[in-house]
């Protein structure tokens, strides 16, 4: 017979399940935006992301962390490992991700980019902590600046892999998401964003629900600020609501981070 505790426990494992495959890839942006630009490091210049973030849904809570290293290739060509970690119980190591940034197309102050990615399965699936088998992404970003203001869009496609049979059978391979942020910059050392976007549901459930809700897909808005003392240092806060879906298990109700940024 399953106690109230066995439920809570099974609750905390899929949703660190869920912080490692669905809410971490859109994380590689800069910190707190989910959306990412085009901007890339110049050649030779290096860039390091360290951010934490706090995440419920109903009454889980669960506490992962980022860290980020990026290389510029060349003036208009990054490359970028990542690898994610679940903080709160399970913890450990999740997916490791590996991937280029290239910013293609640059008119004035529009730009287009595509971010290959490749994660690898170096968690472990059996305690929530990665799908334990090697996934992709691929986004398409456009930027566009004018004045104080900065506008960018995502249209992120996911094909994740599973090991597990029982997370084969409960998700589906393809995945989606459509985002966009605008920053307006105070002054410059203070910086506001808004970010905000729908993640296709991925659960093979939902297709069978009778529950509309249930069966359609988890949107989000987030909105922070970024204090930069330097040029060349950021430091940031984010506060994320889910909006819609509140059944999916892809759904992070709230969620609040701060990272720190710094190139060199």
């Amino acid at each position: 017979m399953r106690t109230a505790n066995d439920g809570t426990a099974l609750r905390r494992l899929a949703l660190a399940a869920i912080a490692s495959c669905f809410l971490l890839p859109p994380a590689h942006a800069n910190h707190p935006l989910v959306t990412d630009d085009t901007n890339t490091q110049d050649k030779g210049h290096q860039q390091l992301e360290l951010n934490t973030d706090w995440l419920r849904q109903n009454d889980v809570h669960t506490h992962v962390a980022n860290f980020t290293y990026s290389y510029g290739l060349l003036k208009n060509l990054d490359i970028y490992v990542n690898p994610p970690a679940t903080l709160s119980q399970p913890s450990g190591i999740n997916d490791i991700a590996v991937g280029v940034k290239w910013r293609l197309l640059e008119r004035g102050d529009f730009s287009l980019g595509v971010k290959p990615e490749i994660t690898f399965p170096s968690g472990d699936p059996n305690r929530g902590l990665g799908r334990g088998a090697a996934s992709m992404s691929l986004t398409l970003i456009s930027s566009y600046q004018s004045g104080d203001w900065a506008f960018s869009g995502n249209l992120a496609a996911y094909y994740n892999r599973f090991r597990l049979a029982s997370d084969q059978q409960a998700n589906r391979t393809m995945q989606w998401r459509l985002s966009g942020y605008a920053l307006y910059e105070l002054n410059p050392k203070w910086s506001l964003v808004l970010d905000g976007g729908i993640l296709s549901n991925t659960e093979r459930a939902s297709d069978t629900s009778g529950d509309q809700h249930a069966s359609s897909n988890p949107g989000y808005i987030l909105t922070g600020t970024v204090y930069s003392p330097t040029p060349n240092l950021d430091l940031d806060l984010g506060l994320k609501f889910g909006i819609g879906c509140g059944p999916c298990a892809a759904q992070t109700h709230r969620q609040v981070g701060v990272g720190v940024t710094w190139r060199f």
